[in-house]
């Protein structure tokens, strides 16, 4: 199954907990190559997703990465994948938080996940 060919329109992206603070405001969330729509999240701006297929079985993904303008560094990231209804499918995924540059890289493993699985995810970002 081509990965252009996987509906995850209407995905939850949240980053809830961001330092210490409470934010107010929205952001939205760009579209990725994978059909994500675009998501509201409060307190961070995530620019791109990207869904790693794996090199050897294409209806698996290897990775979900995540690129947030905010330096959140040093904070947890979890992944839940979800079906169309918000149903998590699943444990939630301990994601890497990477050094903040210009950007803040995430990436959450998904190993042997079916791509037909799921329907949406959720990203919570917290101190």
């Amino acid at each position: 199954m081509r990965m252009s060919r996987v509906l995850l329109a209407g995905a939850a992206v949240a980053a809830a907990g961001i330092a210490t603070s409470a934010f107010t405001a929205s952001n939205s969330v760009n579209n990725s190559v994978a059909g994500y729509d675009e998501a509201t999240v409060t307190g961070a701006t995530v620019t791109d997703i990207d869904y790693n297929v794996n090199a050897t079985d294409s209806s698996v993904l290897d990775s979900i990465d995540f690129l947030a303008t905010e330096n959140v560094s040093g904070m947890q990231a979890i992944l839940q994948l979800q079906l169309a209804d918000g149903t998590a499918v699943g444990s939630p995924i301990t994601c890497t938080v990477g050094a903040f540059t210009t950007a803040t890289p995430i990436n959450c493993p998904t190993p042997g996940r079916e791509i037909t699985a799921f329907q949406g995810i959720g990203l919570t970002v917290a101190q």
